[in-house]
């Protein structure tokens, strides 16, 4: 096969991939991060106690359930991942409410049936939870945990107010039944974390693994209730260590000015390589959009969160995708100097130029891996979208320049020194 035939299928196989790369932006936009949608970034950090130390084991139990948590909070596209030893990351992007899903999140969700001391029926559970802080001793002891309870569904009660129906494992059931039998008759407290929900009175010996959850809820307080009791006990107490809620309008803001500097930024070079370079300054135009659009689609394929790091990445690939072309044009004008003709000069100097912003790449690549490897958060974001940037600019650069180049010195316009942006008299 002729050089010109290869080049031409090159150019098409790259043309292949712009349109696939564009057709996949349409159909599905990347991703917007935190800090372009505004939402909440949390910290956990897991409190170890005697007798309970914080493992990796614990830790991934319960990243799992607070992922489960999240899920059922319909957040789309969550960040939720460990940082170090004893912290999870959270970021939420489009929350709606920040305060009533950091409580989700961070519920232990310890569930417990305790006995109650004495009688106080009719007595709120306000002024109950008020009396256990003044010291009052009102609970007796713990007869159960919510490690019984198989399912729990948003459910009414006798007056139509909003219950969590509840339904026992199959021992729980069991046990359930054997207080019932015990305690008829009395109070049995039903404690989240601490706090007493409901203190309903025993009226029956035997429930047959079903029981229901009554109290002053509301329908949105009773389907939180619903939610951790489904998810499960964290396993370990996370504590909040760094709180902090970003506005959507915050984040329109940041998303509209990091698009205005990639876009000031790409005409100020796009017009210093038409000036200087004139056709091949034409050339880089066309190879710069054909880096983005492979790198947006890039992204997309990947699943890489936008952020404003990654908006900088881009920014910063841009340059570093015009200077890949400089160095290539560069080294053309430096061998025309030395007497070849400009058919030759481009088949040479893109030989030597690739070789050299080959080397630099690779080193730019592996800084970025390193960071990614070693950073979190934004930083990990920031370092993903340079190493992607970093390969589309090889492949643009090897498919697409070269075969644009190859072509062109195949042309009359190889001729034509000044209207490739070399003076005449540079050339022998």
């Amino acid at each position: 096969m002729r050089k010109r035939e290869k080049y031409v299928l090159a150019l098409a196989f790259v043309f292949i991939l712009v349109g696939a790369s564009l057709y996949g932006l349409f159909k599905r936009p990347p991703r917007l991060g935190l800090d372009l949608v505004g939402g909440i970034h949390v910290i956990l950090t897991a409190v170890s106690k005697p007798g309970a130390p914080v493992t990796s084991a614990t830790m991934n139990q319960a990243q799992f359930i607070i992922e489960n948590r999240v899920n059922a909070l319909g957040v789309v596209e969550p960040q939720i991942e460990r940082q170090g030893r004893e912290n999870i990351l959270i970021q939420l992007p489009g929350v709606k409410d920040p305060q009533e899903a950091l409580e989700i999140i961070g519920k232990t969700a310890l569930l417990e049936f305790a006995a109650v001391e004495k009688n106080y029926e009719g007595v709120p559970t306000k002024e109950l939870n008020k009396l256990i802080k003044r010291g009052t001793k009102v609970l007796g002891e713990t007869l159960l945990t919510g490690e019984v309870i198989k399912d729990a569904r948003i459910g009414q009660d006798e007056l139509a107010k909003s219950a969590v129906d509840i339904t026992f494992k199959p021992d729980g059931a069991k046990r359930f039944d054997e207080i019932a039998k015990k305690f008829f008759g009395r109070q049995l407290a039903i404690v989240l974390d601490g706090e007493i929900i409901s203190a309903p009175t025993i009226q029956a010996t035997e429930f047959k693994g079903k029981a229901q959850i009554t109290g002053d809820f509301t329908s949105e307080e009773a389907q939180n209730l619903v939610l951790v009791l489904k998810t499960g006990a964290l396993p370990v107490e996370l504590k909040i260590s760094e709180h902090r809620t970003v506005g959507p309008t915050l984040g329109h803001d940041s998303l509209i000015a990091g698009l205005k500097a990639g876009l000031v930024g790409l005409g100020l070079v796009a017009l210093f390589m038409l000036i200087y370079y004139r056709l091949f300054g034409f050339l880089s135009w066309i190879s710069l959009a054909v880096f983005a659009s492979l790198l947006c689609g890039l992204l997309v394929v990947v699943g890489v969160t936008l952020t404003l790091p990654g908006i900088a990445g881009i920014i910063l690939m841009v340059g570093i995708a015009a200077d890949s072309s400089i160095i290539i044009f560069e080294r053309i004008k430096e061998e025309a100097q030395t007497g070849k003709t400009l058919r030759v000069a481009m088949e040479t100097g893109f030989s030597h130029g690739f070789k050299t912003f080959l080397d630099a790449d690779l080193v730019s690549f592996i800084t970025a891996l390193i960071l990614f490897y070693f950073g979190v958060g934004p930083v990990k974001g920031f370092a993903l979208t340079l190493m992607l940037g970093i390969i589309c600019d090889i492949f643009t650069s090897f498919l697409f320049t070269r075969s644009v180049l190859g072509l062109l010195a195949q042309t009359k316009l190889s001729q034509k020194p000044n209207f490739l942006g070399i003076k005449v008299k540079e050339v022998v």
